[in-house]
């Protein structure tokens, strides 16, 4: 394994022991089958991010809601029929400018949900080369504007929300930092039952 291989259990581990010491036991989402996993990579044409794959061959991920933003991580299925429903979507809207006569968001076949809300948006993992390849970004499905990267990885966010929960203080701190459009949020237990993450700086 690589160390982003390696730290995506770590991290992980971080964060479900935590859920599970302050949350009753919840559902784990679907083990995913790694042969599915390579057949969408062959499909893509581009290598997975390491911690993109690991995060996928992860066991026993809590599927209720500890991702900030109200968002569950989903199965790869899921991930890959949402995937397929939003590229027809943006095939069926076409290509359009806007009032600058720049062109309109779309989404793009490199992008890959790893995460939903119940409001329809997703979580999405950049799979283009460059900059952002591995990036973890907010995709709204009203406008369709990616803002800057939530976190720089998978890796990263999980880091991100493991040291939320265990010190008590805001994720998304580097995302507002560089602007972004997520306020800062920071985590708290309802009844003992559900996990809100409240925020704790002005959004954009």
């Amino acid at each position: 394994m690589t160390a982003a291989e390696n730290d995506v259990p770590a991290a992980w581990h971080r964060v479900g022991r935590w859920l599970a010491a302050h949350l009753p036991a919840r559902a784990a989402r679907p083990t995913t089958d790694e042969a599915r996993l390579d057949a969408f990579e062959a499909d893509l044409g581009l290598p997975l991010p390491a911690d993109l794959r690991a995060w996928w061959l992860l066991p026993d991920v809590d599927a209720g809601f500890w991702i900030p933003g109200t968002f569950v991580p989903c199965s790869l299925e899921e991930a890959l029929e949402t995937h397929e429903i939003w590229l027809l979507v943006a095939e069926e809207e076409g290509e359009s400018l806007d009032e600058h006569g720049h062109p309109e968001a779309r989404y793009l076949r490199t992008f890959l949900p790893i995460a939903l809300s119940p409001g329809g948006d997703g979580l999405i993992v950049d799979l283009r080369p460059g900059d952002t390849h591995g990036s973890v970004f907010l995709w709204d499905h009203e406008t369709w504007d990616l803002d800057v990267p939530q976190w720089a990885s998978i890796t990263s966010m999980l880091h991100d929300i493991a040291h939320a929960l265990e010190t008590g203080t805001p994720a998304l701190l580097d995302h507002a930092s560089l602007g972004g459009s997520a306020p800062p949020r920071t985590a708290s237990v309802e009844d003992a039952h559900d996990l809100t993450w409240r925020t704790t700086g002005p959004g954009k």
